[in-house]
């Protein structure tokens, strides 16, 4: 997308009642920033408000934001990084609108999103979040993963989440704005896995549910946090810490799996040294499996966790084609 942001001829006092908040945290993204804002800011829709927190970037970026000047968007410079979880609270916060859709500075919006949003939460007000399918773009290439038309319960939905089977983004992610207030928003402690732990948080009181959409273009770099094994352990960690289902009995093999793959990966790309460092990590943590039995508990997890992604996935093909 090539629409420059400021290119909008929109006067502040043509803005009416904001319908739906875009919420970016940025972090030395100056370079994609340009494309995301461009896919919010050039709907023409007055009734959006897009709120971006720059969280202690040095790239720039706060010049970037200043330099703009379409009165849909406010934004906010931490002094100092906070992670991208308080980015994200402080985002909301700045806004008004009933529902807030959130953004990953270095992901787009596909056109007619934010409308499709509204009118989906206005025809089911019992909806209190939906998570949308999207586009993985990476290394030129893209893969779309789909979500079903069909939600399954909110037990199954639990389990789906905390065992990595759905295609997750905290751009496809988008909530009512009293459900976020509700349970106080994200973590701000915590670093990795912030959508899982937010949707499963979020689930137990509230309903999620699938929007059926692929409207959401997710960009992988270099240095996407998706791309850099360093601090998995760590991360998951501090999610199992957060999720007591993690200590049943029937997450044990698919916990297992989910603290050994992160080390298999950073192995397979020849990534040696993030491997021993993610070991040591391992060493100290303090809800994750040890011990020689993790090891067949890895592959029995991964079984388990298959079998799961494959349910999912003819769920998913059989609501696909009704």
């Amino acid at each position: 997308m090539t629409v420059s942001p400021t290119s909008l001829p929109i006067e502040r006092d043509s803005l009416v009642a904001p319908r739906l908040a875009v919420v970016v945290p940025a972090r030395n993204r100056r370079e994609s920033l340009p494309r995301t804002l461009a896919s919010v800011l050039s709907d023409p829709r007055l009734d959006i408000e897009l709120a971006v927190v720059d969280d202690g970037s040095d790239d720039g970026t706060a010049d970037y934001l200043a330099s703009l000047s379409d009165p849909r968007l406010i934004w906010r410079r931490l002094p100092v990084r906070a992670g991208a979880n308080r980015a994200r609270n402080e985002g909301a916060a700045l806004t008004t609108a009933p529902l807030i859709a959130f953004l990953d500075s270095d992901d787009a919006f596909g056109p007619d999103r934010m409308s499709r949003l509204i009118a989906h939460f206005d025809a089911h007000p019992d909806i209190a979040c939906t998570i949308d399918g999207f586009s993985d773009v990476s290394n030129g290439r893209e893969r779309l993963h789909e979500l079903p038309l069909f939600t399954p319960d909110g037990e199954t939905l639990r389990q789906l989440l905390l065992s990595h089977c759905i295609p997750l983004t905290n751009s496809t992610v988008t909530v009512r704005r009293g459900a976020f207030a509700a349970i106080g928003g994200y973590d701000p402690d915590l670093m990795r896995h912030q959508d899982r732990e937010f949707l499963a948080r979020l689930g137990k009181d509230h309903r999620i549910v699938f929007g059926g959409a692929t409207d959401v273009l997710k960009y992988r770099t270099v240095n996407s946090i998706s791309h850099d094994h360093a601090g998995y352990i760590e991360g998951l960690d501090n999610l199992v810490a957060r999720c007591p289902d993690y200590r049943a009995a029937d997450y044990g093999p698919i916990l297992s799996y989910l603290t050994i793959r992160g080390i298999m990966k950073a192995l397979a790309q020849g990534r040696f040294g993030i491997a021993l460092a993610e070991l040591e990590a391992w060493r100290s943590a303090a809800n994750l499996p040890r011990g020689l039995h993790v090891l067949s508990g890895y592959v029995s997890g991964r079984r388990q966790r298959r079998r799961l992604t494959q349910d999912f996935a003819q769920v998913r093909a059989t609501t696909s084609a009704e």
